[in-house]
C-alpha cells in the first residue's frame, strides 16, 4: 500500500525529512512528520491539517489559540496538553492558505483502542487518568459557567453518543513517559468548527454535552479510585 506523503513543494515552515499520513477524519488530516530544527536535531511531530473552512481568517486562528492557552494554563489540566503551535500556510504553491496545528508526536495508543486490562495495568497511568478526570470535570464546570467553548473529549460516534471520554481518540496513552513522567495526554485542543459558526450547536455541546460528560467523568473517577485502591 502506498504511503501518502506531504508534497515536496509544500510551503510549510518546516524542514521536512520524512512524512506519512497518520490519521484522517471529519475533514482533517494528521501527518506524522520527521523534521529537523535550527540546530539540525531531528524529531517527530504531529501536523494536523485543519478542516478546509477552519482558520479562514487570522482572527479565527487566534480564537482557537486563546482557548488552547486557557486549557494549557488551567490548574491541574495543563500538564495533559502538549505544547501546540498554530499557523497558516500552503500545502502546495497552487493552494490557498489553510490552518495547521503542530505538536510533538505522541507515540502511543488512543484510549478508545486499549482494552481495560492493559489500560488499568500500570498504577501510574491509573493515577494520571484519575487526575485527568478531576481536572476535566473542573474544566467543563468553568466553561459552562463562563459560557465559553469546552474541550472536545469526544471525537467518535460512540463517544459523542455516550459523552464518555473513555471512548475518545483525543486522549493518548504514550508508550514511554516524558521527562516529567507524563504518559496521559489530551491532544485535540482546537475549537470545533461547528462551535465557532453555529450558536445552537455551541450551546448544545456545552450545556447538554457538558452535563453528560460530567456524569460520565464522575462515574469514571469512582472506577479509577477503586482500581487504584486495589493496587496499593
Amino acid at each position: 500500500m502506498r504511503v501518502e506523503k506531504l508534497p515536496e513543494d509544500n510551503q510549510l515552515p518546516l524542514n521536512i525529512k520524512q512524512s506519512e499520513r497518520h490519521a484522517k477524519g471529519y475533514g482533517s488530516v494528521v501527518w506524522k512528520v520527521l523534521v529537523s530544527d535550527k540546530d539540525a536535531q531531528e524529531r517527530l511531530v504531529a501536523l494536523k491539517q485543519m478542516h478546509r473552512k477552519e482558520f479562514s481568517s487570522d482572527s479565527e486562528m487566534q480564537n482557537s489559540k486563546r482557548f488552547y492557552d486557557f486549557l494549557k494554563s488551567f490548574p491541574g489540566f495543563g500538564k495533559f496538553v502538549p505544547q501546540t503551535l498554530y499557523f497558516q500556510a500552503r500545502m502546495s504553491p497552487d493552494q490557498k492558505p489553510g490552518g495547521y496545528m503542530l505538536q510533538d508526536f505522541s507515540d502511543g495508543k488512543t484510549i478508545n483502542s486499549i482494552k481495560d486490562d492493559e489500560l488499568y495495568e500500570d498504577p501510574v497511568v491509573v493515577q494520571q487518568l484519575l487526575d485527568f478526570t478531576l481536572a476535566a470535570t473542573k474544566i467543563i464546570q468553568e466553561t459552562r459557567e463562563k459560557k465559553i467553548h469546552k474541550p472536545d473529549f469526544g471525537g467518535t460516534m460512540r463517544s459523542v453518543i455516550t459523552s464518555n471520554p473513555r471512548y475518545s481518540p483525543n486522549i493518548i496513552i504514550t508508550k514511554k513517559p516524558n521527562k516529567e513522567g507524563q504518559r496521559v495526554f489530551f491532544v485535540d485542543t482546537d475549537i470545533g468548527l461547528g462551535e465557532r459558526t453555529n450558536r445552537t450547536m455551541e450551546v448544545t455541546l456545552r450545556e447538554v454535552g457538558g452535563r453528560l460528560q460530567q456524569l460520565q467523568l464522575k462515574a469514571w473517577q469512582s472506577k479509577l479510585e477503586r482500581i487504584l485502591k486495589s493496587k496499593t
